[in-house]
């Protein structure tokens, strides 16, 4: 049992300081955007499950499916919590939760592939503190908790085909149906893994072995997929086949209207070329874990084509050629069927899993050969690097770029959206409670939507303070995250604002003589 258990002990000693980490920092994170356009349609499902009624099928829907959203309220309505900021810091913290635990699943996975404590950790840390990964663990409960499952699922699957087992492939069959419940795109991740049943298949057919323990898993792995999505998805409920068509079409071309800040230009985000995606994920992700991604790809896909019977067979080789597909065939998809894509790349955050298990084969590698203390002191850099952004730049870790992108004043700002979830209103919001001593203090905002989201996250008596008004000039303080407007406001009287990477993601203007007035500060 000791040998068992020993080569997991440093991933469960990472998973507890991660844990320990999360719970000290989970209020720190202002209300997202879309969080109460998230919670708001669930509870549709909610009273459909548990009360019968239909407003679920009778309201417009936004076709995402419900699973997550679910399970957060189960939590609410469990620990009966009525008051908003209960409610969404709950949120934050189990949706941070389900990522810890996710990226344990990726420490388990990455030490079954390369047999390695020192690679398993890395891994986890790749996983665990990407840094705009870490900051939408606490407030994105949709593209977060979707990347978890497919990190989750991928161990799974490795589990299943490693060991040959039915149930394994039931678990695995209910972790991709029940991400597939929380984000369609899921079922990619279903026909990809019926392809490596197909390969088992083929192979059982061509070395004249008996099909059967292959065709028993696919059933299972099949069964488990359907059961799991159908549950989670209460809008399958009444037509399964036709409500998943439905909403499949609906989300490949997703009705949002708005625009984008991308190169400095403002683009309908129905019209953003196919570089969008390449651009974010290159500006936006560490890097060295760049560099072994697509080494790693490289690698593989040379490999394969020495060797391409090689990688057909139930393997390592086959597992790698596995993560390629799992990385590309998303992104492909997204481009062939033009679907909308915006806010940087959130809606293709779940490719980084198998991005990061690419980068770890480049990574073992090296790891292999006299180069050993090369790689693991070039990893221990770049962990440093990402550690000094992220502490400098709590709670807004989400707004990380690398140094592939120019940082000169003002530069981001002007050229790519910044912090658009609309988190930083709420050390805004803190800053002036703190400040001003004011019974009443009316606010106005760039965007009322997530102004008013924040105020909902403060504290009772302190909530009871702020009053949203619709102009600014009927105002106290004018509050900005410059979304779709970077450039400065006409007044120079600064009360407060946050600046990181050399551009400034949110400002508070003073715009009436009331109150005590502090020099502004960062």
């Amino acid at each position: 049992m000791k040998e068992k258990i020993s080569p997991y002990l440093p991933g469960i000693a990472l998973f507890i300081i991660t844990l320990i980490l999360g719970f000290v920092v989970y209020k720190d994170y202002g209300m997202g955007w879309d969080e109460p356009l998230q919670r708001g349609p669930s509870l549709l499902s909610w009273d459909y499950v548990f009360f019968g009624k239909q407003d679920l099928f009778l309201t417009e829907s936004d076709n995402h499916g419900a699973g997550f959203e679910l399970l957060l309220l189960m939590f609410e309505k469990s620990m009966k919590l009525t008051d908003t900021r209960d409610i969404y810091i709950m949120r934050h913290l189990v949706t941070h939760l389900v990522f810890v635990m996710s990226a344990f699943a990726g420490y388990v996975l990455a030490y079954r592939l390369f047999r390695d404590k020192w690679v398993a950790s890395i891994a986890f840390i790749m996983f665990a503190f990407a840094p705009r990964l870490y900051a939408h663990s606490f407030f994105n409960s949709k593209d977060l908790p979707f990347l978890c499952m497919v990190l989750i699922g991928l161990a799974f699957t490795q589990i299943a085909f490693d060991k040959k087992k039915w149930w394994w492939f039931l678990i695995a069959g209910l972790a991709v149906g029940y991400g597939t419940g929380i984000r369609i795109m899921g079922i990619l991740y279903f026909l990809l893994t019926g392809l490596l049943l197909l390969m088992d298949l083929i192979n059982d057919l061509r070395e004249k072995r008996k099909p059967t323990l292959t065709l028993i898993n696919t059933l299972v792995f099949s069964v488990a997929f359907c059961l799991a999505l159908y549950l989670s998805w209460p809008y399958l409920w009444k037509s399964p086949v036709a409500k998943f068509a439905e909403s499949f079409v609906a989300l490949a071309h997703f009705k949002f209207q708005g625009s984008v800040l991308f190169q400095g230009q403002f683009i309908p985000a129905t019209q953003v070329p196919w570089t969008y995606f390449p651009t974010w994920f290159l500006i936006s992700t560490p890097i060295l874990w760049l560099i072994a991604g697509f080494a790693g790809m490289v690698w593989i896909i040379i490999d394969f084509a020495r060797n391409p019977s090689g990688a057909l067979k139930n393997g390592n080789e086959r597992n790698f050629m596995f993560y390629v597909l799992c990385f590309m065939g998303p992104i492909l998809a997204i481009l062939l069927m033009h679907s909308v894509i915006y806010d940087d790349w959130r809606h293709l955050y779940f490719v980084y899993p198998p991005f990061v298990l690419l980068g770890l084969y480049f990574i073992n590698k090296i790891y292999v050969t006299k180069l050993k203390m090369v790689i693991l002191g070039a990893c221990a850099v770049q962990i440093l690097f990402i550690a000094n952004f992220m502490i400098l730049n709590h709670p807004h870790e989400q707004v990380y770029f690398n140094s592939l992108v120019k940082q000169d004043d003002e530069y981001l700002r002007a050229n790519y959206d910044m912090e658009y979830w609309g988190c930083s209103f709420k050390q805004a919001l803190d800053q002036l409670a703190e400040s001003d001593t004011s019974s009443t203090i009316k606010v106005c905002g760039n965007f009322g939507f997530p102004l008013n989201n924040n105020i909902m996250m403060l504290p009772k008596e302190v909530r009871k303070r702020f009053v949203m008004v619709d102009q600014p000039d009927k105002a106290d303080y004018f509050l900005t995250n410059f979304r779709l407007h970077p450039g400065d406001y006409p007044s120079n009287n600064i009360q407060y604002e946050i600046s990181l990477c050399h551009s400034t993601i949110m400002r508070v203007y003073k715009i009436k003589n009331t109150g005590p007035q502090l020099p502004a500060r960062q």
